[in-house]
């Protein structure tokens, strides 16, 4: 077949190293910018001549592909990533890069060099195969155009083929939508020690105006204008592989979602892929065999790392038929789904996927691919309600992977999965409606980097019938991080406090365990934390923070709980013995300081010891605190009508018109309000409004008193709050906030002598333009 014949190809060549590179660094790039004349590569003239007044390395650099012999080596040149006409600010001529690979980041010992064509027909993008590497060595590569030297990036080779490899750790991604966030996840696997990455897809969104190649051309940049993803590549060798977002949402082979974008007619939508594709490939480390033809991508392809483990990496969008089905998250099951005709992955792929399978002589056999492989019913009666778009809409297609994997018996089949911005672990059946029935293989699904999971209530009501699943989280974005050896294979699911904070920590929201020769995970014991509330604390006053404790092990644990605060803050330490299996709710009482309101980022420690490990998600929350309202001359609790109030707090709504004897009030157009139903009185819910300046009338007593007004969102990200009073400047919250954070914004406002009614004018910026207010108060 094609793909092994070119794998073989791939495996034997060598890569001559370029005649003008010398032994070091300094010399070859000094040779190759005194050329002032254009000379020939690869029977493509470049013009060596040329020089950068801007960075052309914007947009960093990336290995991928790892070989035991070599990677392949990615950069573009784009001084200008975002231009409008999609080339990154080239013009349309050919430029020579120079490359080199060394063993020391130093580049003392440069081991491989040579030079490329950047040209403008791929966008100036470079993908370097470089081979005669040693097998399972880390190495440092860089790039070099004109007068324009690149960040030094870090890779790996992947060990010989059937060598005895003791251990590997890689982790495994998906779903990075940019307007999801600004990848805290990627800042935190940048920080991981693993061997490489494999990315599952989704690896741009599509917009809805995105039609040309420069489109597309411009949104991959956008994407890696992010210093977290451009990190996360320069660190590790990516494996990666496409889903649908890419193009559109729900694509298949040569057809369109269903929706009403004149992209639907075939023609159209076929130059849709083509662009995409073509982007697809500038923008990442693929060896020149993925390079789109005739407007087609081949990315199914097969990675072995010794006699541990062998990838074959899917595509199953490319060459599926067209779903039997729409409805989300679930629809009832159609009879085409089991139609033996349909395919998910085509046949020539399923070819060479159960060869792959049948001849692997690794101990771990992965199915690296985009959605979920398990069967899941959404419908919790009699019926049975399934995502189409997911294996259950080509179930013919699963079962014949699943008989393969059964009577061929592939050693330790595990598969890894993307797609559904949530966390699972499967457990992957004969026959999925009968809870008894043998476990052919383990699936492990990856939560998002990114992108949020809007159909996670959905999931949880449907998991009583959905005993194969063991475990469901759609609260957190991450990834996971896999360590795998002879014996056993563990996954970390890894979390991030926040997808829309880059400074977000890492945490293990949960681990499991397949042991060598037994399909099924099992989770791994420990001490999971959960629920961890802070209500709105009053300045100066013990205040409880709960979190809830639960033993996974069979033994008795002691566990410590402490809360980690900043100077002028107090807590305790709490200890407490959690029975075999038992949880507890404890209360950490924390005392914030007196007087003054305040916002502050927290830090919950938990120590069980050091034989029982602590799962959960980030233990870092918001604490908010404010003086107690009978200790103010106003304090207003803002936001709706009728939801409850903060105890010895007045009320600020949008029907608080203003009236003299109460003094405050809305003057003209008032605001509207949410209430997000979560967090405490405070903070769940406020007034808001992004047309013109809002007015607030306060009276103010005589002299000067300090006013803080409390900005965020439960729920989401929130933008600048501007205030002003008699055209100045009073105070602003100052850039964007993430969801569920808060902040107190300081002024002074003067009463004179006799005190006087003063107007605020409030206006938002950023994000979505709205202002926020949930709280307002006045010192003495």
């Amino acid at each position: 077949m094609v793909h092994e014949k070119w794998l073989e190809e791939m495996n034997s060549k060598k890569m001559s190293r370029r005649s003008f590179l010398g032994a070091s660094g300094k010399t070859a790039f000094a040779t190759a910018i005194s050329f002032t004349i254009p000379y020939s590569i690869e029977n493509k003239k470049a013009d060596a001549s040329f020089t950068f007044t801007e960075n052309p390395f914007t947009l960093g650099v990336a290995s991928g592909d790892p070989l035991p012999d070599g990677v392949v080596l990615w950069t573009r040149l784009a001084p200008n990533p975002l231009a409008e006409d999609g080339l990154g600010g080239m013009t349309n001529i050919n430029i020579p890069v120079h490359w080199e690979v060394a063993e020391d980041e130093s580049f003392k010992k440069i081991v491989r060099s040579g030079t490329e064509v950047a040209a403008p027909e791929l966008a100036h993008s470079v993908h370097a195969e470089v081979h005669g590497l040693g097998a399972g060595r880390e190495y440092y590569y860089r790039f070099k155009a004109g007068n324009k030297m690149s960040l030094i990036g870090r890779t790996k080779t992947a060990p010989e083929y059937g060598s005895h490899i003791k251990n590997l750790t890689f982790a495994f991604v998906s779903c990075q939508s940019w307007t999801g966030g600004r990848y805290a996840a990627y800042k935190n696997l940048a920080e991981e020690n693993v061997d490489f990455v494999v990315h599952l897809g989704d690896y741009t969104y599509e917009k809805r105006d995105t039609e040309t190649l420069a489109d597309f051309r411009i949104n991959h940049a956008l994407y890696k204008t992010s210093p977290d993803l451009r990190a996360a590549h320069a660190k590790f060798p990516f494996i990666v592989t496409f889903d649908d977002h890419e193009i559109e949402n729900n694509w298949a082979k040569d057809v369109s979602q269903s929706d009403r974008e004149e992209s639907n007619e075939r023609e159209r939508f076929l130059a849709l892929r083509a662009a995409s594709f073509q982007a697809y490939y500038e923008h990442l480390p693929l060896r020149v065999r993925s390079k789109p033809q005739n407007g087609q991508i081949l990315l199914y392809r097969k990675f072995t790392y010794g006699d541990l483990i062998e990838f074959n990496v899917m595509d199953t969008r490319q060459y599926r038929d067209d779903q039997a089905s729409e409805g989300f998250p679930g629809g009832p099951l159609a009879p085409e789904a089991s139609d033996p005709a349909r395919t998910m992955v085509g046949s020539e792929q399923a070819e060479w996927l159960l060869k792959s399978l049948s001849q692997s002589r690794a101990r771990w056999n992965v199915l690296a691919q985009q959605t979920i492989m398990a069967q899941f019913d959404y419908d919790t009666g009699e019926g049975i309600s399934v995502n189409h778009d997911q294996w259950d809409g080509y179930r013919a297609d699963r079962d014949r992977i699943l008989k393969f994997i059964e009577y061929r018996r592939p050693s330790n089949p595990v598969v890894i999965s993307g797609d559904w911005h949530s966390s699972w672990v499967n457990d992957l059946k004969k026959d999925f409606n009968n809870p008894h029935s043998k476990t052919l293989a383990t699936e492990f699904v990856g939560t998002s980097i990114s992108s949020g999971c809007g159909w996670k209530d959905d999931v949880e009501a449907a998991l009583s019938v959905n005993p194969h699943i063991k475990f469901f989280n759609g609260d957190y974005r991450g990834y996971v991080r896999c360590q795998v050896t002879p014996k056993s294979w563990q996954s970390d699911y890894r979390v991030v406090s926040s997808a829309s904070n880059p400074d977000a920590t890492v945490s293990t929201l949960a681990s499991f365990i397949v042991k060598n020769g037994k399909p099924g995970a099992l989770r791994i014991g420990g001490v999971d934390v959960s629920n961890i509330v802070a209500n709105t604390m009053f300045s100066g006053k013990p205040s409880p923070v709960s979190v809830t404790l639960s033993n996974g092990t069979a033994k008795a644990v002691e566990v410590d709980v402490s809360i980690n605060v900043p100077k002028n803050w107090k807590s305790e330490r709490v200890t407490i013995v959690l029975e075999p299996s038992g949880s507890s709710t404890v209360e950490v009482m924390v005392i914030p300081p007196a007087q003054i309101p305040v916002t502050e980022k927290l830090s919950l420690e938990v120590n069980a010891g050091k034989k029982t490990q602590v799962f959960g998600a980030s233990l870092d929350f918001e604490a908010v605190s404010v003086p107690s309202g009978d200790t103010l001359l106003l304090a207003l609790d803002s936001g709706s009508a009728t939801s409850a109030l903060l105890p010895s707090f007045s009320r600020l709504s949008p029907e608080d018109i203003w009236v003299a004897a109460k003094g405050y009030g809305w003057i003209g157009t008032a605001p509207s309000a949410r209430d997000r139903n979560k967090l405490d009185e405070l903070q769940r819910d406020f007034t808001l409004s992004r047309n013109t300046p809002t007015i607030l009338r306060l009276a103010v007593p005589s002299g000067v008193h300090r006013i803080y007004i409390l900005t965020g969102d439960a729920s989401y990200a929130s933008g600048n709050t501007v205030i002003r009073s008699e055209g100045r400047l009073l105070a602003e919250s100052g850039g964007e906030f993430n969801p569920g954070q808060f902040k107190w914004i300081p002024f002074e406002l003067d009463g004179g002598m006799e005190g006087r009614e003063i107007d605020l004018e409030i206006t938002g910026a950023l994000k979505d333009g709205y202002w926020r207010i949930a709280a307002l108060v006045m010192l003495p």
